[in-house]
């Protein structure tokens, strides 16, 4: 549900059924219901009378304070109990670094989002901390929103060299078993990634009530 909200397959003011859920999935409602009630917690969706849920838009005010929680959250990085093996990590970042360079030549949005999905969860695997990981998980979410919207519009070579980028940086500082390099590199590409979608937006390349609707 919230991969498909943050992906746009539910754009902002989508109406989710819970009798077509319920069917998709083959349970009751009250486990769509609970799904839902937590999606709200994340401001992903809005409950309104006689309508149901519906899927959220957010300010530019809301998105500059999400992001700049998430760019003091990820400098915390490495004094939040690493846990995971680092090895094991390293690996999977090297298949997900290899596997964003073939994007380079055969532009793939959905695929590049699942890129940085896949880098997200590697990096919540890093820490111990089950309530860190908790918000900061959804910080992520209810901002990529934002970037995947204007992603279509971007320069698409440059958007790919900058995830191969934060991985490579990352990869590094993990095989010099330095976790609190890994949330500074994560910290400068969080604020470079703000500053393309706030400069893409002054442009004047999409109106500021369209961005509420990232």
């Amino acid at each position: 549900m919230r991969d498909r909200i943050c992906l746009l397959r539910y754009p902002p003011g989508t109406a989710i059924s819970e009798a077509e859920l319920t069917r998709e999935f083959g349970i009751s409602r009250t486990p769509i219901r609970r799904v839902l009630q937590m999606l709200e917690v994340e401001g992903l969706v809005e409950t309104k009378p006689n309508v149901g849920s519906i899927v959220t838009a957010v300010d530019l005010k809301a998105l500059r304070d999400a992001f700049a929680l998430r760019v003091k959250l990820s400098e915390l990085l490495g004094d939040m109990s690493p846990a995971a093996e680092v090895k094991t990590v390293v690996e999977r970042l090297t298949v997900l670094g290899s596997g964003c360079r073939s994007l380079l030549t055969k532009p793939d949005v959905a695929a590049l989002c699942l890129v940085s999905h896949q880098l997200q969860n590697a990096l919540l695997d890093l820490s111990g901390n089950s309530e860190y990981r908790l918000v900061t998980e959804a910080l992520y979410f209810k901002t990529i929103r934002a970037y995947y919207t204007i992603l279509p519009d971007l320069d698409w070579t440059m958007e790919c060299l900058s995830q191969i980028e934060e991985i490579t940086e990352i990869i590094i500082s993990l095989e010099a078993q330095d976790v609190r390099a890994v949330g500074l590199v994560r910290r400068n590409h969080i604020v470079r990634t703000l500053s393309r979608i706030m400069s893409f937006l002054m442009a004047g390349s999409i109106h500021p009530q369209e961005v509420a609707a990232c």
